[in-house]
């Protein structure tokens, strides 16, 4: 699979829809309708393009997994476009919703594995924020400007360094003045307690919107 995964136990073929014979169980066959100027030719044998293996991937991982792969792999080897044309193209075959689910949830361009977590969580609530997002002269983990909310996630091996610890209480302090509110999360909390931690952002960002929305409408 374009070195996405592991040395794989099953492998997998894409073959034309008109192939029906049956396969071992170490073989697994995708059936699509390939383009012959889209495939190619990798270790002396013809392969479908990258999207195409990564589509085929998300349609068999664990969702967990899936989730993983499309974050690492979107951006780089594959272009979100492209897989949203296979969607368009496979329109009624198995994999296409979950493509499309995927496209819509992807946090691509979150910094470490904490943060792709929670940014898909906030997603999956109808909340997602703009990851790495500047504020001032501040780069923020996560930022809504409707509520005047900043996000961070803490890992402990990184912010527990002097200069990352004294930058980190500038920042806090000069988005406070702002009027910024800042919710800190440890990395440690974010792998154990994920919808908790979620369901708060969520709901805080949700009333801050509301109060602010409320309050203009008051001031006009």
């Amino acid at each position: 699979m374009w070195g996405m995964l592991g040395e794989p136990t099953v492998f997998e073929a894409t073959l034309p829809l008109s192939f029906k014979r049956p396969t071992p169980n170490w073989l697994s066959i995708y059936r699509r309708q390939l383009r012959p100027e889209l495939i190619g030719e990798s270790w002396a044998m013809p392969t479908v393009e990258p999207a195409r293996a990564l589509f085929d991937c998300v349609t068999v991982l664990p969702k967990e997994a899936a989730d993983r792969l499309i974050d690492e792999q979107l951006g780089s080897k594959v272009d979100a476009s492209r897989l949203l044309e296979l969607c368009e193209l496979d329109g009624g075959l198995t994999g296409a919703p979950e493509v499309r689910r995927q496209l819509t949830e992807a946090a691509q361009w979150a910094a470490s594995e904490p943060e792709r977590m929670f940014a898909r969580a906030l997603t999956a609530r109808h909340c997602p924020l703009p990851a790495n997002r500047s504020v001032g002269p501040y780069l923020c983990d996560f930022v809504d400007d409707r509520s005047k909310l900043v996000v961070e996630i803490d890992g402990r091996e990184f912010h527990s360094e002097a200069a990352v610890f004294r930058n980190d209480r500038r920042r806090q302090n000069w988005l406070l003045l702002e009027g910024w509110l800042v919710l800190r999360y440890a990395a440690y909390d974010v792998y154990n307690h994920l919808d908790e931690i979620a369901d708060e952002v969520a709901d805080v960002v949700r009333r801050r919107r509301r109060a602010k929305a409320t309050s203009r409408s008051h001031a006009t």
